[in-house]
This record gives structure tokens, C-alpha cells and sequence, in this order.
């Protein structure tokens, strides 16, 4: 099996799963989404700071 073979089947096999063809049948009614628990109005939001690597120094 050559790499064109295997690219056109990992084509065929990404296309198949985006047809919809193996894919559940849409349900009758809608259920509208809902979180678990108790939502909290005096919840404090704290933003994340991340360490993220610096860049390379410039070469001279």
C-alpha cells in the first residue's frame, strides 16, 4: 500500500464521519440545557495568570 492509498483512504474514512450517514437520528423534543448545582451570586471571578515561556533573544 503506497502513501497515495493511504491517504485516499483516511480521506474516505474522515469524509464518511462527517456525512451524517453513521450519525444518530435527531431527537423529537428539545431539552434545554442546564447546569448542576446552585448558582452563586456572590461568586468571586479570578483571572489566571500564565507563565508562559518567553521568546528567543534576538540574535546580534
Amino acid at each position: 500500500m503506497g502513501l497515495r492509498d493511504r491517504l485516499l483512504n483516511k480521506a474516505k474514512k474522515v469524509a464518511d464521519r462527517f456525512s451524517g450517514e453513521f450519525s444518530d437520528p435527531a431527537p423529537q423534543t428539545r431539552e434545554p440545557y442546564s447546569r448542576p448545582g446552585v448558582a452563586d451570586e456572590n461568586a468571586e471571578v479570578v483571572m489566571a495568570k500564565l507563565n508562559r515561556p518567553k521568546g528567543r533573544a534576538p540574535k546580534s
